[in-house]
């Protein structure tokens, strides 16, 4: 299994995330062919290698224009982000609702009633797809985050002077390790926090891991005696890809079937890692279903309240278990029809399974107006060609 460590060295913004997942060997076409997806136009991504201190990082730069414009939750998550590849996209809201969620219970309102206005623009979305995407193209199994430095002083907000941290900033830390400096400035920005939060688990990465690569993201500003770096260290577990998780369950016999939808929503909103229902006859033999969880240790208990709010059981049950999972990759490959995104998993035995994201199959076969398997088959030759 891949292990991502998130070394917030300096500081960390969705920028100098970004950054450092690309100077990790995450490529810039990728990263576009993911942002063409999106139902916005206008921007322009621009990276520079500079030198931070002696050490080599990527600076990334959207440019995006002038534009106010604020948006809601409710349009990123259900309209901006719909288009994605299913895990970015569900990374990308993660990362978003975890984001509104800290905002809501800073200024007194519901998520929903929460309007983004600088993690709103465009670049800061640009930002969080990218590090979604780039999670993704890793195949990353498991993120965790290091110390992450605060600073201090003010800074001007869409509200107003705010202290710095930022309100938001503090919330989405709680549970977190951090050290509070003296350095007179924003050090971690809501969008760097909201994706730690979001992502990384709380609990220590496994102790002994092997080094695969690593990369630096940098920050515009220069602090004198302060490395304004974020790092990313990409590891991997020798042996079998296995973690520990829980199962979550929850019997009902008397609830709207049209309910289950938006409870099963709720268990991966609450950080479930899959969720399902199976069919069963219960007591008196009334037909029932049974809702299933799959999730780590720190998101035990958001699931466990998830079925108790979201559904007519007066109980749950938990219980660990061991999983253990493919080696993967994913990238994207250009056939005659378009760019389509790829799975590749490796087998036990060596040999690998090929596995194209079926929503991009369905998209490309609707507008061309041809056949799934068509389009199918014509990744089949890209990946073929690829590898030739």
């Amino acid at each position: 299994m891949r292990i991502l460590i998130i070394d917030p060295i300096g500081g960390i913004s969705g920028d100098m995330l970004l950054g450092s997942l690309i100077h990790l060997g995450c490529p810039e076409g990728y990263l576009q062919g993911v942002f063409e997806k999106l139902p916005v136009h206008g921007y322009a991504l621009a990276t520079n290698v500079r030198r931070v201190n002696g050490i080599g990082a990527v600076d990334v730069k959207f440019s995006c224009g002038q534009s106010h414009e604020t948006r809601t939750l409710a349009l990123i998550r259900d309209e901006l982000l719909a288009p994605l590849p299913e895990a970015v996209r569900e990374r990308s809201r993660a990362i978003f609702c975890t984001l509104a969620e800290a905002e809501a219970e800073v200024h007194g309102v519901s998520p929903d009633e929460v309007h983004f206005h600088e993690v709103g623009a465009l670049d800061s979305i640009l930002d969080i797809v990218g590090i979604s995407a780039a999670i993704e193209y890793f195949s990353i199994g498991a993120i965790y985050s290091r110390t992450v430095p605060l600073g201090t002083g003010t800074t001007k907000s869409m509200h107003g002077v705010i202290p710095l941290p930022a309100p938001a900033t503090v919330k989405l830390l709680e549970g977190r390790k951090v050290s509070f400096t003296d350095i007179p400035f924003e050090l971690c920005t809501p969008t760097g926090a909201a994706a730690i939060a979001a992502l990384a688990q709380k609990d220590s990465p496994p102790a002994e891991l092997v080094i695969e690569g690593v990369g630096y993201g940098c920050g515009d500003r220069q602090i004198p005696g302060w490395p304004n770096l974020c790092r990313s260290v990409l590891c991997s577990l020798e042996g079998p890809a296995g973690e520990r998780l829980f199962v979550v369950e929850a019997d009902v016999d008397d609830m709207n079937p049209e309910e289950t939808e938006a409870a099963l929503a709720e268990l991966y909103r609450a950080g479930a890692r899959d969720a399902g229902l199976s069919m069963r006859i219960m007591k008196r033999g009334r037909p029932g279903f049974t809702f299933h969880a799959l999730c780590p240790r720190e998101s035990l208990e958001g699931a466990m309240t998830t079925l108790l709010l979201h559904t007519t059981s007066i109980g749950v049950r938990y219980y660990p278990v061991e999983r253990r999972v493919l080696e993967r990759t994913a990238y994207a490959v250009s056939t005659d029809f378009g760019m389509v995104q790829v799975k590749e998993s490796t087998l036990p035995d060596g040999t690998r399974r090929i596995k194209p994201e079926y929503r991009d199959l369905a998209e490309i076969a609707a507008k061309r107006g041809i056949p799934v398997a068509a389009v199918r088959q014509a990744v089949e030759r890209a990946v073929a060609a690829r590898e030739g």
